[in-house]
């Protein structure tokens, strides 16, 4: 059953990723993109995902939890826990970028004109590319 739009059987907050991890299984390691997780379970996505009610160990980081899958919906697929996890351990990484509370200017600048002349040859690519445009000449002249 596919409980992935079900909001009342939640228990804990869930945190939307969009993250790698992998899940093994009785037949092999399968690749996994982890869209939301939980302290009891996570919401994930595979090419070919596992039957429903396959035991599977869960690999994200350092976090290694046995769980269960518990319903399986196209590519999408539900897992449940075995025991809680701290969900902070999974998602330690992608935390806020950390600031003393300014910006550094350098972060957002845009690629500006030079602020010398232009050669004669520069001017002419210029110019020719306005042409092509169908202007006269540039702005500002």
């Amino acid at each position: 059953m596919d409980e992935s739009g079900n909001n009342q059987n939640r228990r804990n907050k869930r945190s939307l990723v969009l993250i790698a991890a992998r899940l093994r299984t009785q037949q092999g390691t399968v690749e996994v993109r982890l869209r939301n997780l939980s302290r009891n379970g996570a919401l994930l996505e595979a090419d070919v995902p596992p039957p429903e009610g396959t035991e599977v160990v869960f690999e994200r980081g350092e976090t290694i939890a046995p769980a269960r899958v518990a319903w399986v919906s196209k590519d999408r697929f539900g897992i449940q826990f075995d025991r809680p996890i701290e969900e902070s351990e999974v998602l330690i990484h992608i935390g806020k970028p950390q600031h003393n509370g300014e910006m550094d200017p350098r972060a957002f600048r845009r690629a500006g004109f030079r602020e010398r002349p232009l050669k004669a040859g520069e001017r002419q690519i210029g110019e020719a590319w306005f042409h092509s445009l169908g202007t006269a000449t540039p702005l500002g002249e």
